[in-house]
């Protein structure tokens, strides 16, 4: 008897042991779902001699609450701007944007003309490169580029 009741015992502490690993993983554990969803993400390879360039990608708000997109940063360049081109009549103008607000539901498409995020300081490869995009919560959501070669209209 006295065995039997020590094997029930390991079982069980076997078994708390487990059920505290699964359910403080899951809770711990980063959701698939991230608060914004990234499509389409390339990069501009930069041009010969220079050391800056831009980034293209669609952004989508799948929650219920607006998500205020503040800044960017990669690993592969110095520093990394939101800017938006502004037409005024024959001018073309670009304009660093504080922050983007995806509204809920909505997708919002950085593009060339519009909005998009300009890369200085280039120091390595863009090819693959990952940018974390920050958000005003203090979140951030790593997305990875493709590069563009030069020319390519999209």
């Amino acid at each position: 008897m006295f065995n039997g009741y020590r094997c029930r015992r390991r079982g069980i502490a076997w078994l708390l042991m487990t059920l505290v690993l699964v359910v403080g993983c899951g809770e711990s554990a980063p959701s698939k779902e991230g608060p914004l969803q990234i499509s389409d993400a390339r990069i501009r390879a930069p041009a010969p001699g220079q050391d800056k360039t831009a980034a293209y990608f669609d952004v989508h708000n799948p929650g219920a609450a607006d998500i205020t997109l503040v800044g960017a940063e990669t690993t592969v360049a110095r520093a990394v701007e939101i800017h938006q081109i502004i037409r005024d009549g024959d001018m073309v103008r670009m304009r660093r944007q504080p922050e983007v607000v995806i509204s809920a539901g909505e997708t919002v498409r950085f593009s060339p003309g519009g909005l998009h995020l300009m890369i200085f300081g280039v120091s390595s490869a863009v090819d693959g490169a990952e940018i974390a995009l920050n958000l005003s919560d203090g979140r951030s959501v790593d997305a990875r580029f493709r590069e563009m070669p030069l020319g390519a209209q999209q």
